[in-house]
Formats: C-alpha cells, structure tokens, sequence
C-alpha cells in the first residue's frame, strides 16, 4: 500500500464532521467554493506544536550533522510559521481552473489538470498538483529529489463557516511523517 493510500485513508476516517460535510455537499452535487480568508482555530485544531515537536525531534544536531541539520530546519520553519500572526490566516482562491492557498506571502498556485512548478521553503524544487476528490480538493507537492512530500486535503463543513485541513509532510529526515488536522472559520470579507 502506497504513503498516499495509506494517507487518504487516514484523512477519511478523521471524523464524522468531514463524513457529515461530504455527505451534504454529494447530495447536493456541488463543488464547493473555498475562496476566502480562514482564521486558524486552535481549540478545534490539534496541538500544532506538540505534533511538530514530535514528528521533527530536538531542536540541536546529533549524530549525522548534515543530516540533521536539514531536520533542524525544517523544526525552526515550521515552529516559526505557528508562531507568527500573520501564518494564522489562510488564503484562497479557487477557479475553474487555478487553487491558490497559503499564509502572508507564502501562496502557493495550483493548476487543475496539469503539473506545475514551484520554489519550497528550502529552495528545492517541487512538482504541484491539484484534484478534485469527491467534494474536497488535495494539494500535494513533491520535491524533485524524492526527498519529502506535502498534501493537504481540504473539506469545507456544511454551512461554509469551517475548513478542515489534513495535512502531511514527509521528508526523509523526519522521525516520522508530521500529520495535522486543523480547523480554520471564515472571516468576515
């Protein structure tokens, strides 16, 4: 069984608020329009830090030091993006043809139907993609060196005020793969 399978699977068993909200959008035949600015919601989000601490381990090099050190800063990245205001916000903009996603000035533009390019944090390069699945749209991006992999799967709940956010980040210096589920409300245009 691939990461991937074993991943989405994992994603659909997140709750019956993600089942709930599939439901009602498949009864209704109807992509949703995720477009808006989504606050982060802590209490109905998981420990975003603890999973980070976690998945990525200490903040100090052992051992291999060129190894770890990549892993050190993929750590101070992420902690930093969960400790800056302006990260709390989420962006996006969905077309027929185009998701746009991502936080201050880290958007991140996905085509549907085609692969593109883009810069990660770290300078590499890295294959996107976007699809629809079902009523939810999967983001992933894969560096070129098969060294790590990000997907996000985003379900927006009945009523269109909450956002859940599966996301996975897998790199080979990682203890293990970094799995979040956040919540996000829209806020006011």
């Amino acid at each position: 069984m691939s990461a991937l399978s074993s991943y989405l699977r994992a994603v659909a068993s997140v709750g019956a608020l993600i089942l709930v909200g599939s439901a009602a959008y498949a009864a209704a035949d109807v992509q949703p329009d995720m477009t808006g600015h989504w606050k982060f919601n802590v209490k109905r989000s998981e420990d975003v830090r603890a999973a980070i601490i976690d998945s990525v381990g200490s903040d100090y090099t052992s051992g291999d030091a060129k190894k770890d050190a990549v892993r050190v800063w993929i750590r101070r990245w992420l902690l930093g993006a969960i400790d800056n205001p302006e990260k709390q916000v989420l962006t996006i903009e969905q077309t027929a043809d185009t998701f746009k996603s991502g936080t201050g000035d880290d958007v991140s533009i996905y085509y549907f139907g085609r692969e593109a390019s883009s810069y990660g944090p770290g300078g590499g390069i890295l294959k996107a993609t976007v699809r629809w699945q079902g009523d939810q749209i999967l983001t992933e991006e894969k560096a070129s060196k098969d060294d790590g992999r990000i997907a996000a799967l985003y379900t927006l709940l009945p009523g269109g005020k909450t956002l859940l956010v599966a996301w996975r980040l897998e790199h080979k210096t990682l203890l293990k793969p970094l799995e979040l589920k956040m919540a996000f409300d829209r806020m006011p245009e």
